[in-house]
């Protein structure tokens, strides 16, 4: 099937070296047929100079093969950007993952060790507009960014609670 009658493929991140493998191929196959287009083009172009094919055949033919190539040339984009950002986000685990390897089984937590794990610490302004004091306190890790998890503030709020009680 031509590449620009199929439908157009979601740039989603692949989940495996398989699936990033099999994108690299398809990036390949369009870097490929882009320059095939640019071959085709030019032929065409020889050939109604030539006379060989009307003008209008010309013009309609052209704008067939520069949408194909346009739409290419932003899907071949796209489908680079999702490899990276897989293989960006490969590395950033094996690095994690080798910092929490050379930590187990610590039985301090040092700042040597807080500095290798966490990025930044983001300490915002107390609100004291429900009656109690609350701050919000955000952590972002190296390598694997800020984890939002379900229920963190009434996690903390329970845990203060618990304290003072």
């Amino acid at each position: 099937m031509p590449w620009h009658l199929r439908k157009p493929r979601k740039a989603t991140v692949p989940r495996s070296r398989k699936e990033a493998k099999k994108r690299k191929r398809e990036i390949a196959q369009a870097e490929k047929r882009i320059g095939e287009l640019d071959r085709i083009f030019k032929r065409i172009y020889e050939d109604d100079i030539s006379g060989t094919i009307s003008h209008e055949r010309f013009l309609k033919l052209s704008a067939d093969y520069e949408a194909e190539q346009r739409e290419l040339t932003e899907q071949v984009k796209t489908w680079r950007e999702a490899v990276e950002t897989f293989e960006q986000d490969q590395a950033d685990f094996a690095s994690f993952a080798a910092i929490v390897r050379k930590y187990v089984g610590i039985r301090e937590l040092t700042p040597t060790i807080v500095n290798e794990f966490v990025k930044k610490i983001i300490v915002h302004a107390p609100d004291k507009s429900s009656g109690h004091r609350r701050q919000k306190i955000e952590l972002v890790w190296n390598f694997i960014g800020e984890v939002n998890l379900p229920g963190d503030d009434q996690t903390v709020e329970r845990q203060r609670k618990g304290r003072t009680a």
